[in-house]
């Protein structure tokens, strides 16, 4: 697969909430962090499964949106809408940087909005 089929694949798995092929996707030492501190949110493919489990449980109208992506070396940065993530209908932006080795996602870095 290519970087930009492997990020449809996981858009499309986030939005119908299908954590089985979306966790498909995602390397056993998996790290979420946040750009603005690296303080690392997720370690690991359990925690990954847990905390995508979780937000789709709690979030039955969640949708995000990819609104422009640049593909560099192993890396995909997505500019996206996200909308309801625990019941908030509001549409949030976010900018994710996907980091991608052997076709999985490794490492996702997430610049939030500040308000």
């Amino acid at each position: 697969m290519t970087l930009q089929q492997i990020i449809d694949a996981q858009m499309l798995a986030f939005n119908n909430r299908d954590i089985k092929n979306m966790m498909l996707l995602y390397t056993d030492d998996i790290k979420i962090l946040n750009f603005s501190d690296y303080k690392i949110t997720v370690d690991g493919f359990n925690e990954c499964q847990k905390m995508f489990t979780e937000l789709f449980d709690n979030s039955p109208n969640l949708y995000a949106e990819i609104l422009d992506t640049i593909i560099f070396d192993n890396k995909v940065i997505a500019k996206e809408f996200v909308s309801g993530r625990n019941g908030n209908s509001e549409k949030k932006e976010q900018v994710v940087i996907f980091e991608i080795n052997n076709e999985k996602i490794s490492r996702m870095d997430l610049i939030k909005e500040h308000l």
